[in-house]
Parts: structure tokens; sequence; C-alpha cells
């Protein structure tokens, strides 16, 4: 994930207040106040108030919880926890007190689970010497793999419920799934959004302008990039997408164009991949646009059947980017998919034969998942 940095000007005065404030209180520096942005250290902020909500963020923060800076800055900092981790979050983070060597689970935008370790956490005074803020700052972490997470395909408001609903850890939204999935209403993001990040559940929306094949016109491929900047304005955590060329290959300036569109919010490059005349070169091109992820069924008609590519997939995958393993993915079978692939995320539509996400085969998906944590 390549995180864009704001303009300095939109890091002040907090960037200096936390700097100053952790020098005072520890009598060594935190970082150079120059360097505190792109430290590797994560460093967050947030004000005061009843639902205190971020104010500062630096670039390992935002790369660890998969959050660009424009999507972080004014969310409520309950949300980087999952629900059931909240409480005990509030209850350390109470106070504007100094603590130290804390440690506690924590939610990226997409889903990902993960444990903060060694935590400093103190207040963060302004010029005039009065606290206005809190800030938490660490270096080591690790992930949480309870099991492999599960995207679930939606297209309406009541879909996304049921996804919720039965587990789900990201939702992929997208409108008229009988064409392959096209681009979501901005009002659909919107009434979603909301919902899934109270849950601690990311959406990933579709930006696709049209059905059929993944050539697009230099008028589509505008069209394109103002439905990511529509998407993500209306609460996507991430985007969907994917272009070839006519000759059957990724076609890494329009991919990498929409890329850049995106700002830094997570990318899927979709199954326009499966599509291509060779889909692991087609893969390691999306990842060298800068694209996080690949969702693919190594160009077989289910990822089962392809598991033998998606696996090479996953080998030569560069270390922060992830292959998703979709197509035909099931509770009898994923155990299998998993073991053969090696992959840690899958996407399901796990729909009814007449459509809509079917709640307990949701429900079994997670619980087959959860199964395979236990036995890995």
């Amino acid at each position: 994930m390549t995180v864009p940095a704001p303009a300095p000007t939109g890091r002040q005065p907090w960037e200096s207040w936390i700097a100053d404030s952790y020098a005072d209180l520890f009598a060594r520096p935190l970082a150079r106040r120059s360097d505190l942005y792109d430290s590797d250290r994560a460093v967050l902020c947030h004000g005061l108030g009843s639902d205190p909500t971020f104010v500062y963020v630096n670039r390992t923060a935002q790369q660890l919880w998969e959050r660009p800076w424009r999507s972080f800055i004014g969310m409520p900092s309950r949300l980087t926890a999952p629900p059931a981790h909240r409480a005990e979050r509030s209850a350390a983070l109470n106070g504007g007190k100094v603590a130290t060597d804390y440690t506690g689970e924590r939610v990226s935008a997409t889903g990902r689970r993960f444990r903060i370790l060694g935590a400093t956490i103190f207040p963060v005074r302004d010029g005039a010497g009065e606290v206005v803020g809190q800030a938490a700052t660490f270096v080591h972490w690790e992930p949480i793999r309870r099991r492999p997470l599960l995207e679930v395909l939606a297209t309406s408001v009541d879909e996304v419920g049921v996804a919720l609903s039965g587990g789900a850890d990201r939702i992929e939204l997208c409108a008229d799934y009988a064409s392959g999935g096209l681009t979501p209403s901005t009002d659909l993001v919107h009434s979603v959004a909301g919902p899934a990040r109270e849950q601690g559940v990311g959406v990933m929306a579709m930006i696709r302008p049209r059905p059929g094949d993944f050539v697009y016109s230099r008028h589509e491929l505008d069209t394109m990039r103002r439905s990511v900047a529509d998407v993500l304005a209306a609460g996507a955590s991430g985007v969907v997408l994917g272009c070839l060329t006519a000759g059957g290959q990724l076609d890494v300036v329009a991919t990498g164009a929409l890329v850049q569109a995106a700002a830094g919010a997570p990318v899927t490059v979709h199954r326009a991949v499966d599509d291509s005349v060779d889909p692991l070169a087609a893969a390691l091109a999306a990842f060298a646009t800068g694209a996080d992820r690949v969702l693919t069924s190594g160009g077989a008609a289910t990822a089962l059947l392809g598991s033998d590519v998606v696996r090479r997939m996953v080998a030569e995958t560069p270390i922060a980017a992830t292959v998703v393993a979709g197509s035909g993915v099931t509770p009898d079978n994923v155990a299998a998919l998993v073991a053969r692939t090696g992959v840690t995320e899958v996407h399901g539509s796990l729909r009814t034969a007449a459509g809509p996400p079917d709640p307990a085969a949701v429900q079994a998906m997670v619980a087959a998942l959860a199964a395979i944590g236990q036995s890995g």
C-alpha cells in the first residue's frame, strides 16, 4: 500500500505538539519533527471528546490500518479496534494519562486483525500547555490469523446485512451481479459503509462501467477514475478494478492510473487477470502497479480447478500483497482450496440459486474457515 503524504500544513500543528509532548514527558525525542510522518514507528493521535476522532496519523500507521490520511482524519478512533475490543481500548485510553507497554487488538480497513505490542500512550499538549489530545506510538505488532479472511459479494443494503450478520470480514460491493458486477451507486456505498465500519468490516467497491470485456476506451477510463473518487468519498474502504489490453495482457498503464486515483486506498485487481493470456503474469503485473490484492481463480472456471496457478501466485506475490481465491468457493471445498494454495483470504458469492446471499451458507463458510484456523 503506497500512502501519499498530505501537505505539511495539513499535519501541523499536531505534528509539533505530539513530538514536543513526548519529549517533555520522556526526556528523549520521539523523532525529529520533520521525520515524524515518515518514521518507521506508528504514531496516531485523536482529539478530546465523548467520541474522539483522529487528528494525526503518520505514514506507518496508515499502512498498517490500510487507511490513507483522508479517510483516517476525522474518523472516530474507536473504529480502529474490532467491536469486541472497543471497551478495553476505551478504558486504556481514557483520562489522558501516560501508559506504557500497552497491547491491544486492532482491525484494518479491509478486515485484517493484528495486535499492537508495547505501545506508549500519552497526553498531547498544545503550545499553551493545555491537553488537547492523546497519542499512541509503537514499533512492534503481530498479525492475528484466527482463520482465513472471508470476503462476501453483495449488491444491496439487505445483502450487506446478510454478510455482516453471517460474520464476513469484508464486503465486495457491486451492482448487477448477473453481468459480473458493475460500479455501485454512491448512495448504496454511503448506505452500507457506515454500518459495515461499525462492525469492523471493510467495503470494497467495484469499479466497472459496463458489462463485457475489460478493454476500456479513454472515455471509459475517465469515467472509472471519477468513480474511484466518488465511491471513496462515499465511504468505501477501497476499490476493485482491472483493465486488459486488446492482446490479453494486463493493461498496466490504465490499471496503474486507477491505482494512483485511489490515492493510497486499498486496491484489488479483480478476475480480469483470469481473462488474460497468462494469469500468473497478469497478477504479478497488477502488484507492480501498486495494487494490494488480486482476486483470482487461477484462470480456471473455479478456484479449486485453478489451484495450481493460484498456489504459484501466492508463492511469487510480494510480501506486502495478497492473493484472494474466488469463484466456486463453498463451505465444502474451502479447506481443500486453502490447503492446496496457501491463500489467507477467500471470496465467495454464497448465493441462493435465485440470487441473494444465503445466510446459512455465509455462516457455514465462516465455520469452515474457523475450523481451518483451529487446525492450522
